[in-house]
């Protein structure tokens, strides 16, 4: 049984590898019932925190928060308290409560220093450094991420797309500090890597900041093109937060190319998604006087 375990746990971070996050779900799910009818409690808390990964990065999993805590005060597994400490920031971060989120990104970042573990921390890292860039910190967001680069050299397989993650994120705040043409240069990087993996799940948001740097440097067609396919990508994965920030930006980029009509078109769109507001022409009028580059929050 323990190799059916193994051999699960394989497959689940395979799936994971090639964006099968469904596929993801079941495996570890299944790995952790193996677990149980082995007796095994570490095995099994390592099995529930991986499939807790896969849901965190689907913007799910706020409900297992009671028992990844539970994990973290119980379990006597270095490795398993990480997990949890990890899943639980993560889980704190997509519920928006940011305190709490950074506390357990923390907390797992120290945990992964007591095991010596690089792949550990640089995942911890990536947390503590998406956390500051949320609130604007962008001296300690770059250190973070520059720490987590550099722990990511060498990487390969599905390291790789989480190392192209991580330069993204680097490139942004570089040109949140305007460094425009480096953090346009990594985020290229990024692009490039999980466009070769084949990493849809991933490439959208990398593109959405790639739209923004190019707006700010007055690149409008390859803002364009890039702020297009990043927002078919986030509908068809669902994610309405990029959406919106693509719809903003595809709406300034019509704005300094003169048209108008494209505008309001794009600004229109964006109304489905705030239907209690009902934004006015009004409204819109006073968006289309606005540089939509400094409303847009895309870390927000």
């Amino acid at each position: 049984m323990r190799e059916r375990y193994d051999e699960l746990l394989s497959l689940g971070e395979q799936a994971v590898g090639a964006d099968d996050f469904d596929r993801a779900l079941k495996v570890f799910a299944e790995a952790e019932s193996v677990a149980r009818e082995m007796g095994e409690i570490d095995l099994a808390d390592r099995a529930f925190c991986n499939r807790c990964s896969v849901l965190v990065e689907l913007d799910q999993g706020a409900e297992q928060i009671p028992k990844l805590k539970e994990i973290l005060l119980r379990s006597t597994d270095t490795r398993n308290q990480f997990l949890a400490a990890y899943c639980t920031g993560v889980a704190y971060y997509i519920s928006e409560d940011l305190d709490r989120a950074a506390n357990y990104a923390r907390r797992a970042t120290g945990l992964a220093g007591d095991l010596g573990d690089q792949n550990l921390e640089r995942r911890s890292l990536n947390l503590v450094g998406t956390l500051a860039a949320r609130d604007s910190r962008f001296d300690e967001a770059e250190e973070a991420f520059g720490r987590c680069l550099e722990a990511h050299r060498g990487a390969d397989g599905y390291q790789r797309v989480m190392a192209a993650q991580v330069e993204d994120n680097l490139g942004y705040v570089m040109m949140c500090t305007d460094r425009l043409d480096e953090g346009i240069r990594r985020c290229e990087n990024a692009r490039a890597v999980l466009e070769n993996m084949q990493s849809e799940h991933f490439l959208y948001e990398v593109l959405q900041d790639l739209c923004y740097g190019y707006v700010l440097v007055d690149e409008l067609e390859k803002a364009c093109s890039a702020g297009e396919r990043a927002l078919e990508l986030a509908i068809a994965h669902n994610d309405q937060q990029i959406a919106k920030n693509c719809l903003f930006l595809l709406s300034e980029i019509a704005v300094r190319r003169g048209d108008t009509f494209g505008a309001r078109r794009y600004l229109h769109e964006l109304t489905a998604y705030y239907p209690e507001a009902g934004i006015s022409e009004e409204i819109i009028d006073v968006f289309l006087a606005t540089d939509l580059t400094t409303v847009v929050n895309l870390r927000g």
